[in-house]
Order: C-alpha cells, then sequence, then structure tokens
C-alpha cells in the first residue's frame, strides 16, 4: 500500500493557493493602473488650469477723452489713470500689457465746467477673447472750459547741469500763441521751455527746444519750438 492512504493527492495544497496569488497579482496591478491614471488625471487638470483656465488681472491703464468739442478744452481730472481688472485664459494674460487696454471717455455732451462721467465697461476696450470685470474707480471728474487765444512771452529754462558754465544769449521767436483753457490762460503769464540740456563742448551752442504746452493744459502752441542760443561762460 503507498503511503498517503488511498485518494490523497500530495500536491492539492500548492494547487489550492494558485488562484489567491494570482487574485494578489491582479489587484496589485490594478491599483497601479489607478494610480497611473489618477496621476494622469492630475498632470492633465494642472495644464488644464494653467494654459486653459481663466483668471483675473488687474493694469493700470491711462484715460483718454474723445469727441470733446472743438471750443472746448479740458483744464483739470480728478484721476489720470485706472485701475482695470480683466478676466480671461491665463495663456492670453501672460502676455497682456497696459498698453494693450484702452479707456475712453465721450465727451461730445460735455458742457463747460465741472462735471461727473461715469466710466462703463463699454468705455474700456481690450482684447477679442478677454473681459472687462470693472473699473476703479468707476467715474472721472472733468472740469472743462472754454477755449481761448493769447500771445504769452517765451522764458528759457536752462537745466541746473549747465547754469553755471552757459549762459542764455537769444531766443527766437519771443512771443508764441497759445490756444487753450479760458481760466489757465488768463493765469499764465508766460510759457516756459523744457529744460535745455545737451553734451555741450562748444563755446557757442545753437538749438531747437520745444515749449512746456503741458505747464497751461495747451491745445495749440505756435511755434511750438523756439531756436536758443548758449555762450559758454568764460572764467
Amino acid at each position: 500500500m503507498k503511503k498517503g492512504g488511498p485518494g490523497v493527492n500530495p500536491d492539492s495544497s500548492s494547487d489550492k493557493g494558485r488562484p489567491a496569488i494570482a487574485l494578489i497579482k491582479k489587484l496589485f496591478l490594478s491599483e497601479i493602473k489607478l494610480k497611473s491614471l489618477a496621476l494622469a488625471l492630475s498632470v492633465m487638470l494642472w495644464v488644464s488650469m494653467t494654459y486653459m483656465g481663466e483668471s483675473k488681472m488687474g493694469f493700470l491703464v491711462p484715460l483718454s477723452f474723445e469727441d470733446l468739442s472743438k471750443g472746448m478744452a479740458i483744464s483739470q481730472t480728478d484721476t489720470k489713470d485706472v485701475m482695470i481688472t480683466v478676466n480671461g485664459p491665463l495663456s492670453m494674460l501672460k502676455n497682456l500689457k497696459a498698453d494693450d487696454i484702452k479707456v475712453s471717455v465721450n465727451l461730445a455732451r460735455a458742457k463747460e465746467g465741472r462735471q461727473t462721467f461715469t466710466i462703463r465697461k463699454g468705455d474700456v476696450i481690450v482684447p477679442a477673447g478677454l473681459k472687462v470685470e470693472n473699473a476703479s474707480p468707476d467715474y472721472v471728474v472733468v472740469e472743462l472750459d472754454k477755449l481761448v487765444e493769447k500771445r504769452l512771452p517765451v522764458v528759457v529754462k536752462l537745466d541746473k547741469r549747465w547754469a553755471n558754465a552757459y549762459e542764455v544769449v537769444s531766443w527766437r521767436p519771443m512771443y508764441v500763441e497759445v490756444e487753450g483753457p479760458r481760466e489757465l490762460l488768463e493765469k499764465g503769464t508766460v510759457l516756459e521751455t523744457l529744460p535745455v540740456n545737451g553734451n555741450f563742448t562748444r563755446q557757442q551752442e545753437v538749438l531747437d527746444i520745444p515749449l512746456d504746452a503741458k505747464s497751461l493744459e495747451a491745445r495749440r502752441v505756435t511755434p511750438g519750438n523756439v531756436t536758443v542760443i548758449l555762450r559758454r561762460i568764460d572764467k
């Protein structure tokens, strides 16, 4: 008689363990696949949020004014720049600059005096694909005055750098015609040049120097430049 008794298979225990091992391997591999899938989805989501998702950014944009009557001029505004918040894809916002945005206020119906104008979303122009969220402040106070003309004497302003080295000998013209807001021109008695500056080396320098029209909010100055002659101071 053989050992082990009739009907006993010595390999039966190992056969029973094989399905369990196979199941464990299957579950392990399945878990790896799930983790890989989850990681891939996370990466795709990050890429989507970074390059395709939307975000908001703020830009400080200078105000511009349009359709002002020919007989009127702006003498004063309470603000020159507006903070514009823009919504859109990050891929577009990354390359967006303040120069790409325009904020204009229509003054076609404006009258003489101090007035408040609302800055609406429609007044803000942004590149296609972006949306304006808001503007801060959402209004601007503008003071308008009638345009007048006045003949003003020119004063040459020499840069401090050259104050002890050169003197102003002469300039032409000595008077200019200025068109601007009545109130400012009535107060103004002279029109200065921009500071005269440069790399001067000669005994005498002849230069064309622009006039400082912004000092009087002038719309027109005729002529816009003056010819200035400088001479070195002998010490």
